[in-house]
């Protein structure tokens, strides 16, 4: 790949030193995206460690995302914000709320419904200002909305559309260098909110609230039947706003049924009280031993993919991808890397549209993969190489 474009000037990432920011850096450095890179983190000591070992660009700063006069500060002399805080249901719009009251363009890794649905709101505001906002440029949501646009767009009409991830891509890899600090992280409680009360889907055309786990059984095309279960994100929501045609639209995760009944126990103690947002947490990463008659079986369904629905030349087809090799760190180094092609394609001038936009409203899924294929491992020749499509019967 050929820079055409001169770096990016300062780039800010909160966040920058947890598991998912800190790779992110990693990946920013590699692309030369940046002309300098702030590693902003509440613990310094781990942003100074993270600036350190990457070189390059990074210096690190200490940020309390909670104080916003400490965000007004820190942004002020910025060009990009990068947002990888969570839990985003509490930092998502206050971080950014500051990007755009600072003038600054923002991507972020959100993976929360709700605050995408809100940051809506806060869209005439960056358009009045000329600034690009990408929400959710991770893996899920990122390479699940940009993957099912790509085979939405190989239908002439698209009218049920499926993203997905496996449980088995969903945990972070282990860095004997940045050890865990106790107790459940951001992910976790990520997750519990989004298996937890009702979420939110599309169906028949219109937002609809529906219950979370949920198994839903599907016929892959090269897998053949399939079991997965509803989870909230923001995919089932962005992705028909951007594909008319589409009547429904799901999020799903897959793994052993037996993790999905812990899941349930935990959402269902959370729902009533019983447990608290951390403790929740906490008690969901205690998996119970596996039933002794639970199939051994490896969970069929890929770290991350998406399936379309709809008519090719006037008969029914189903249309899946995925990808055929991912970066290293599982679901840090996929989420790290997303974001690090997403400021890439904006340093690039691939990114161009002001005001607040998924993954697939902003992002032509051919650039981004181009891009995405440099950080995987094993490493592949092209974007045909990564991209693994399937066609197959809808049913």
């Amino acid at each position: 790949m050929t820079d055409t474009k001169a770096p990016l000037g300062t780039v800010l990432i909160v966040g920058g030193a947890g598991a998912m920011g800190r790779w992110a850096v990693r990946g920013i450095a590699q692309l030369g995206s940046a002309e300098k890179l702030l590693v902003a983190d509440i613990d310094l000591a781990r942003a100074e460690q993270v600036a350190a070992e990457v070189g390059g660009p990074c210096a690190a700063i200490r940020l309390d995302a909670t104080d916003a006069g400490a965000m007004k500060a820190a942004f002020a002399d910025c060009d990009v914000i990068l947002n990888t805080m969570g839990p985003f249901s509490k930092f998502a719009r206050p971080i950014l709320e500051a990007a755009i009251d600072a003038d600054c363009h923002y991507l972020d890794i959100d993976d929360d419904w709700e605050s995408t649905v809100e940051a809506d709101e806060l869209d005439a505001r960056a358009r009045e200002k000329g600034l690009i906002v990408v929400k959710g440029i991770g893996g899920s949501p990122g390479i699940s909305n940009l993957a099912a646009l790509l085979v939405a767009r190989r239908l002439d009409k698209v009218t049920e559309i499926f993203t997905g991830w496996s449980m088995r891509g969903a945990v972070l890899e282990e860095e004997a260098a940045y050890p865990a600090a106790d107790g459940a992280g951001a992910a976790v409680e990520h997750w519990l909110i989004q298996i937890s009360g009702s979420i939110r889907a599309y169906r028949d055309g219109a937002p609809k609230d529906i219950e979370p786990l949920l198994p839903v059984e599907l016929l892959y095309p090269g897998k053949g039947p399939v079991t997965a279960y509803t989870v909230g994100h923001p995919e089932a929501l962005t992705l028909p706003s951007y594909l008319p045609t589409v009547v429904n639209c799901t999020n799903l995760t897959s793994g052993p049924a037996w993790v999905f009944d812990h899941a349930r126990s935990v959402a269902a103690q959370y729902d009533a009280g019983e447990l608290s947002l951390k403790e929740g947490a906490k008690k969901l990463e205690e998996f119970p031993p596996p039933p002794a008659d639970a199939p051994r079986t490896r969970d069929p369904l890929h770290q991350v993919w998406a399936m379309a629905r709809g008519e090719r030349d006037g008969e029914p087809l189903a249309i899946a991808v995925e990808p055929t090799s991912m970066p290293p760190g599982k679901m840090g180094g996929g989420t790290g890397a997303a974001l690090a092609v997403g400021l890439e394609l904006l340093r690039q001038g691939l990114i161009t549209k002001p005001g607040v936009h998924a993954p697939e409203g902003a992002i032509e899924p051919e650039d981004f993969f181009e891009v995405f294929r440099s950080f995987v491992d094993p490493p592949v020749a092209s974007v045909e190489d990564l991209l693994l499509i399937t066609e197959g019967p809808v049913a």
